[in-house]
């Protein structure tokens, strides 16, 4: 067995700490147990751990063995060093990045349900948004240049591994959006409820192939997209309360649409 790294200026703790951030190409970091084992049974690639000894785990690192990944027997200083969290779990991977084309984003449904994450900046939040659209269902998730990077560290734990398997694109603009809705010939519906005009969620027709865009709660949806949508949708909320957190709001909406799809 290799010996234990346990000085903090090895040179892996600057490559977790580039991953958690972006900044190490086609890599994301991922803490934790759950996470090391979602991405493995996701058949994403591990390419390397960097975990504890107090981390009893047999049948985990018999799997990280048989996949060929590179295991790194790492002292608590050094993953406290290259943790993200305020206390390492004591385990973080990194993990290569998912790659997807359209057609995964559409996954062969005759109507596909794609989310649109248009300007979420918190990536806690934005991890959440992934994490209720596998639930519910969607097809993909798509967001908007300039938003939080779902591929990020916070992210990546806020989508409890939902990131992993949902097909996700990052980083697209407003004529990409548009161009991508109109070549599959979706239905663009934004849900952005500063006009109390629009109608109520749930008496649009969300059964059809569907590009379902939500914003950010301050700021809410880009003009641009609002002023390109076929169909604009609200949630009704009871006095005094104002608006709902993104995720919170894409639940109630993409659940919606499960139930009207039968």
């Amino acid at each position: 067995m290799p010996d234990q790294i346990t000085s903090t200026k090895n040179p892996i703790v600057p490559r977790f700490r580039d991953a958690a951030v972006g900044k190490a190409g086609d890599v994301l970091l991922a803490e934790g147990v759950r996470l090391v084992e979602e991405a493995l049974s996701a058949g994403r690639r591990v390419l390397e751990i960097a975990i504890s000894s107090r981390v009893q785990e047999p049948a985990l690192r018999a799997r990280l063995q048989a996949s060929g990944t590179q295991v790194f027997d790492c002292s608590d200083a050094v993953l406290d060093r290259l943790s993200q969290l305020e206390t390492s779990p004591g385990i973080a991977a990194l993990v290569e990045r998912p790659q997807w084309a359209d057609e995964d984003l559409l996954r062969g449904d005759l109507a596909p349900l794609v989310v649109v994450a248009a300007g979420v900046r918190d990536p806690g939040n934005l991890g959440s948004v992934v994490r209720a659209a596998e639930a519910a269902g969607a097809s993909g998730l798509l967001t908007l240049r300039g938003g939080a990077d779902p591929f990020r560290d916070k992210a990546v734990r806020g989508s409890m591994g939902s990131i992993l398997r949902l097909p996700v694109r990052h980083g697209l603009d407003v004529g990409a959006l548009l161009g991508f809705a109109r070549d599959h010939r979706l239905r663009v519906v934004v849900a952005d409820g500063r006009d109390g005009s629009d109608p109520e969620h749930t008496t649009v027709d969300l059964a059809r192939p569907t590009m379902l865009v939500v914003g950010a709660e301050a700021s809410g949806v880009p003009a641009e997209l609002r002023a390109a949508a076929d169909d604009r949708v609200r949630i009704p909320l009871q006095s005094p309360v104002e608006s709902l957190n993104v995720a919170v709001a894409t639940g109630v909406l993409l659940f919606e649409a499960r139930r009207q799809r039968g």
